[in-house]
């Protein structure tokens, strides 16, 4: 019989299944373990997702970006809504990089990103640091865009823009160093549509208008188009200027409101406009077409001595990046940098003499212009308009045909051709050039007609002598007899606008004659015209000069004056006052010799009316007046009386 085995000792079987299991959950385990790696792995450090969110955040363009909370279309509009008015103030977007990445507890990502804008009047940057959070979302980091990673502490209410802040202007002055424009306390008159119910804001405005003596209708209609909480301003006044005003009555109208403020003007109204220009704070329309040069706030200078100096004038602005919640209207400011205070401009201005120059045209009802010079330096002692055309200085940009005043030019080239004071010429009543007949002025003494001296010629102002000489002198010989006097360089600093004539070189037939009496082609402005009288009372060519500091030389002609042309020219301009055209005029004036020229240029107005230019030059001592009428008639008899008031002025100041 066999006996049994002992139950103390295992079976094969039950020996093996302990290890087979424990060694299966260990795979299990280690496998499990390595998944999860091999998971954290494909997801990355997320640093690869910080760049790419960064370059978002710097362009805009979150379509390589992934999201939570919003998608890329969400993204760029929230960045816009935030950040867009600072970038078209600056005009380019800013840079953002990732200066680290760090894990947190929870798992997430932290991207610290710097950020740097450069600012406008070279402000320098404006650096700051903001943080992103990165969600783990599957193989991939998200980010959610909050507001404050788009600047500091920034909400979803708030807006970061830039504005310029100005420091002190400088002033404009004379050559005395007196202020001529500059910095002056206004009042801004105008409706408070908060003050007034709207169903009577019309009237309002209306009434306010007929006070004010503006368009009703228009500022009605400003009033109408205006926002809801708006001040919209009627009528800037200085301060001045208050009791010229009904300010009583108009404070009797509902939503009335005045502003105190401070504005650059001039000292007065009239006071050389042309000259001075002005400065304005920037429009939309400034800061849209200027690709970011210009911000909100600047001033901007438009004409004369203020465009030209604007940057001297205005000194350096600061400016101030501010995040404003426009709900509640509080602001934060981000960053600032100070305003450097702009220095005074001083011109060759004599204040009391451009006060009579303007005294003297008073009257005129065309448009009129007075240029006072000193030869001996170049410098615009006045430039004053007329009371029609106050906004269109026909004494620097005017482009008048420049009549028998050219005689000055047409004299000169017949001396370089052999001629002299004493030279015989023919001074018919009438020529023909060509087929075209010219005459002379009807105001001319007919028993002057037939044989005469060039100087007698210039003196009595013969056009048909000037237009018979055009076989004498060659076009290109009668431009640089111009060039030599000064037309047709470049415009003084300062005036760049400013017009120094045309005498083309090319012209022919016709037209060459009729450029030698100062028609034809012939461009001339009052300030060119007083250059050429300068040039020859100074014995050399004259630039023009309007900033005290200007010390650029005359252009060197290729053919200077020489003393034996400077004496003959001023004899022969001296003729016009003792015998001829000027002599009613001018010839009682005690002094200096005085030398000078007449012009009457023909034109056509916009109806078919013959109408006519006159003109006067006339130099005594260091002075040198041209007076201008646009519809004047005669020289001598218009123009002549404004030259000769405001050269006895100039003379009685020394």
């Amino acid at each position: 019989m066999a006996s049994a085995s002992s139950p103390s000792e295992p079976t094969p079987t039950r020996r093996r299944r302990g290890p087979i299991i424990a060694g299966i959950s260990a795979v299990v385990v280690l496998a499990l373990i390595a998944a999860f790696f091999i998971v954290r792995d494909r997801a990355g450090d997320g640093s690869k997702e910080a760049k790419a969110l960064a370059a978002a955040l710097a362009s805009g363009d979150f379509s390589g970006v992934t999201l939570t909370g919003t998608d890329a279309s969400g993204a760029k509009k929230e960045r816009e809504k935030a950040l867009g008015d600072l970038q078209d103030a600056t005009g380019k977007a800013p840079s953002v990089d990732v200066s680290k990445v760090e894990k947190g507890d929870d798992g997430t990502r932290t991207a610290t990103l710097d950020w740097s804008w450069t600012l406008p009047h070279d402000a320098g940057t404006w650096d700051y640091t903001t943080t992103a959070t990165l969600t783990e979302d599957g193989d991939t980091w998200a980010a959610s865009l909050d507001p404050s990673e788009l600047a500091p502490d920034l909400t979803a209410d708030e807006t970061v823009s830039l504005r310029t802040v100005q420091g002190d202007l400088g002033s404009i002055t004379d050559r005395d160093g007196d202020d001529l424009y500059g910095p002056r306390e206004v009042r801004v008159l105008g409706i408070d549509k908060t003050q007034v119910d709207a169903d009577q804001q019309q009237d309002a405005a209306k009434k306010l208008a007929d006070l004010l003596g503006i368009d009703a209708d228009t500022f009605a209609a400003s009033v109408k188009s205006a926002g809801e909480k708006a001040f919209v301003p009627a009528l800037t006044i200085r301060e001045s200027a208050v009791d010229d005003y009904p300010l009583g009555k108009a404070a009797d109208v509902p939503g009335y409101h005045e502003e105190k403020e401070t504005q650059p003007l001039a000292v007065t109204k009239d006071f050389a406009p042309g000259v001075l220009g002005s400065l304005r704070e920037a429009t939309k329309e400034d800061i849209d077409e200027s690709d970011g040069k210009i911000v909100e706030g600047d001033m901007v200078g438009s004409g004369g001595v203020a465009a030209a100096e604007r940057d001297s004038l205005v000194g350096t602005p600061g400016v101030e990046v501010v995040a404003a919640d426009p709900k509640t209207g509080k602001e934060r400011k981000l960053h600032a940098t100070d305003a450097t205070a702009g220095k005074d401009v001083e011109t060759t201005l004599d204040t009391d003499l451009q006060k009579k120059a303007t005294e003297a045209i008073a009257d005129q009802d065309s448009a009129s212009a007075v240029v006072v010079m000193q030869p001996s330096t170049g410098d615009v002692l006045a430039s004053a308009l007329g009371p029609t055309g106050q906004s269109y200085p026909v004494g620097l940009v005017g482009q008048y045909a420049p009549g028998s005043t050219f005689k000055t030019v047409t004299a000169l080239s017949l001396l370089r051709a052999g001629d002299t004071p004493d030279t015989t010429v023919e001074c018919p009543a009438t020529a023909s050039v060509e087929g075209r007949s010219f005459k002379n002025a009807d105001s001319m003494d007919k028993s002057l007609f037939g044989k005469m001296s060039l100087a007698t010629a210039i003196a009595h102002s013969c056009n048909t002598a000037m237009l018979l000489q055009y076989d004498t002198v060659s076009q290109d010989k009668l431009a640089d007899a111009a060039t030599t006097l000064g037309i047709g360089q470049d415009a003084p600093e300062g005036l760049s606008s400013a017009f120094m004539g045309k005498v083309d070189p090319d012209d022919s037939g016709v037209e060459h004659a009729a450029d030698m009496m100062g028609q034809g082609r012939v461009l001339t402005s009052p300030l060119s015209m007083a250059t050429v009288l300068s040039s020859i009372q100074n014995g050399s060519t004259v630039r023009p000069r309007i900033l005290a500091d200007d010390d650029s030389k005359a252009p060197e002609a290729d053919n200077p004056l020489t003393e034996d042309e400077t004496s003959q020219l001023q004899d022969m301009l001296h003729g016009v006052v003792t015998e001829g055209t000027l002599k009613s005029t001018f010839g009682d004036v005690k002094g200096d010799q005085i030398i000078g020229k007449t012009g009457t240029a023909e034109w056509t107005d916009e109806n078919g009316d013959a109408k006519l230019h006159s003109w006067v030059v006339v130099a005594q001592g260091d002075v040198v007046v041209v007076a201008f009428v646009e519809d004047g008639g005669y020289g001598a008899t218009t123009a002549g009386p404004i030259a000769k008031e405001v050269l006895q002025d100039a003379q009685s100041e020394g």
